[in-house]
């Protein structure tokens, strides 16, 4: 599934995203953790906004956490965390805003699946200021 409403269009007020990223229809396994990098910027981000949706809701599998890291090559900044259950089989589409003093050249996502059923498909995208 595209993203039909993509983050360039949505937040303009975040000053002009200069770099847009994604990873779409990413396969996401129960019972483990995922890791997915956003990368291949021209330049690297400092300011920006991660986003992260299912495509469907699977019958009983639910996100216990998301990780969100950052690193320029060196340092690795978290930029989010949590180890939060949501609802199963609910679909999910979160937004996140992060700022960093790294000159960010990878953006890491890592979500853990739990239960059963079967694994979900992931849509993620990334704007980014320098």
């Amino acid at each position: 599934m595209a993203i039909a409403n993509k983050l360039t269009t949505l937040m303009p007020a975040f000053g002009a995203p200069t770099e847009y990223v994604t990873l779409l229809s990413q396969n996401c396994p129960i019972n483990t953790t995922t890791s997915f990098a956003l990368t291949g910027f021209i330049n690297y981000v400092r300011t920006g906004r991660v986003r992260y949706k299912t495509q469907a809701a699977q019958t009983a599998s639910q996100t216990t956490g998301v990780v969100i890291t950052g690193t320029d090559g060196t340092n690795t900044v978290t930029l989010y965390a949590d180890a939060v259950t949501r609802v199963a089989a609910n679909f999910i589409d979160f937004l996140y805003s992060f700022i960093s003093e790294f000159n960010l050249t990878t953006v890491t996502v890592a979500v853990t699946l739990a239960n059963v059923g079967s694994a979900q498909t992931l849509d993620l995208e990334i704007t980014g200021n320098p």
